[in-house]
C-alpha cells in the first residue's frame, strides 16, 4: 500500500530532476568564453548524472505500472535563454538546493516504502554531490 501513495511523489520527482535548471541549461547552451572548457565539460557531467537520476526513478515506476509524466520546464527559464553561463550558475545552484531539499523530505515521507527509499537515498547522495560541485563553479 505505502507503494502506491509514494508514486505520484516519485513521479513530482521525475518531473523536478528532467525539468531542472541544470537539465534546461544543457538544452540552450549558454554563452561561455572560449577558455571555459572544464566548466562546460562539468556542466554536461553533471546533467548526464541527473538524466540517470530521472532515468531511475522512472524506471521503478514503470516496474509498478504508474503511468508517468514527464512535465515541461517552468515559464519562467523562458526568460533565461541568451545568458551566460556565468550569469546562470547561481540559478542552477538555487534552483539545485530545491530539488536536494525535496528529495530529502521525499526520503523521511517514503520511509515505510524500501524499495523506493533505496533509489532516493542513492539519488539524494549524488545529488548532493552534483550541489557541491555546482558551488565550486559559482565560486570560480
Amino acid at each position: 500500500m505505502a507503494r502506491i501513495q509514494h508514486n505520484s511523489l516519485l513521479n513530482h520527482l521525475v518531473v523536478d530532476l528532467g525539468c531542472s535548471l541544470l537539465q534546461f541549461v544543457g538544452e540552450v547552451s549558454p554563452w561561455t568564453p572560449i577558455h571555459a572548457t572544464a566548466a562546460r565539460e562539468t556542466l554536461a557531467r553533471l546533467l548526464k548524472q541527473q538524466q540517470t537520476h530521472k532515468e531511475q526513478l522512472v524506471e521503478l515506476l514503470t516496474e509498478r505500472r504508474w503511468p508517468v509524466e514527464f512535465g515541461v520546464y517552468p515559464a519562467d527559464f523562458t526568460d533565461l535563454h541568451f545568458l551566460s553561463l556565468k550569469a546562470m550558475l547561481p540559478r542552477i545552484f538555487e534552483n539545485q538546493n530545491a530539488i536536494v531539499a525535496e528529495l530529502d523530505e521525499a526520503v523521511h515521507t517514503c520511509i515505510d516504502d524500501g524499495e523506493a527509499l533505496a533509489v532516493l537515498n542513492t539519488i539524494l547522495t549524488e545529488e548532493r554531490s552534483i550541489t557541491a560541485e555546482l558551488q565550486a563553479l559559482v565560486i570560480a
